[in-house]
């Protein structure tokens, strides 16, 4: 197929969201596919003539993966059966948005073909991209996402980079770890408190005392 042969509505769209560098786009008949750069989550991009339509092509599932599908009609957002039913004109911001809540959460060393590589996983955290456009929340100002380490000793959550001095003092060296995985925290500016990916606050005795100095730092910087 060629650029040319591509439907008019399909081209309007990929001429919206190409610049978005976060993804690789794969461009068909009847929809766009992106993949995004980090994670290899999947974004369907497909088009509706209409709301009716697009509810209908919202029970059409394609795999894993995000759908996004494009109605020509104005001021419209919401999502049913999952998917993202929008107008044209609020794509490339979904994606944005859809990007910013795909946070790193640990890796693993793997061996293949002879050589150590590392694997890297994402959190996808849509319950809380979906609570966000609800409360019009943006990240940076009302909101940052941070990585926290569960210690396999204490078991108390220990802030990123806190964690190699954290696991010292147990008498674990970070070095020796081939693999670490991360739980997705929510730090919120607005109402003072800390939550997981889906929504539940975590206690602050929950949290280890390097962690709890670092969220009264973070906290305390934003009201500055």
């Amino acid at each position: 197929m060629k650029y040319e042969e591509l439907g008019d509505r399909i081209k309007k769209v990929y001429a919206r969201v190409r610049t978005l560098d976060d993804y690789h786009w794969e461009l068909y008949e009847d929809k766009i596919l992106g993949i995004h750069k980090r994670s290899n989550m999947v974004v369907r991009i497909r088009i509706a003539g209409d709301k009716g339509e697009a509810e209908k092509l919202s029970e059409v599932k394609e795999g894993q993966g995000i759908d996004l599908i494009v109605v020509p009609d104005k001021n419209v957002f919401y999502i049913h059966n999952g998917a993202f039913i929008l107008t044209f004109k609020y794509v490339r911001a979904t994606l944005t948005d859809i990007n910013d809540h795909i946070i790193w959460s640990g890796f693993k060393t793997i061996e293949e073909d002879g050589k150590l590589l590392q694997e890297d996983f994402y959190e996808y955290l849509g319950g809380m991209l979906i609570e966000h456009l609800k409360a019009n929340m943006m990240p940076g100002q009302d909101y940052v996402f941070w990585q926290f380490y569960r210690c396999e000793e204490c078991g108390k959550y220990v802030d990123i980079d806190s964690v190699a001095a954290h696991l010292k003092w147990h008498g674990i060296r970070i070095h020796e770890k081939s693999e670490e995985r991360y739980e997705v925290f929510e730090i919120n500016f607005r109402d003072g408190k800390v939550r997981d990916k889906f929504g539940k606050e975590v206690p602050m005795e929950q949290f280890s005392d390097e962690a709890r100095d670092f969220i009264r730092e973070t906290f305390d910087n934003f009201r500055d």
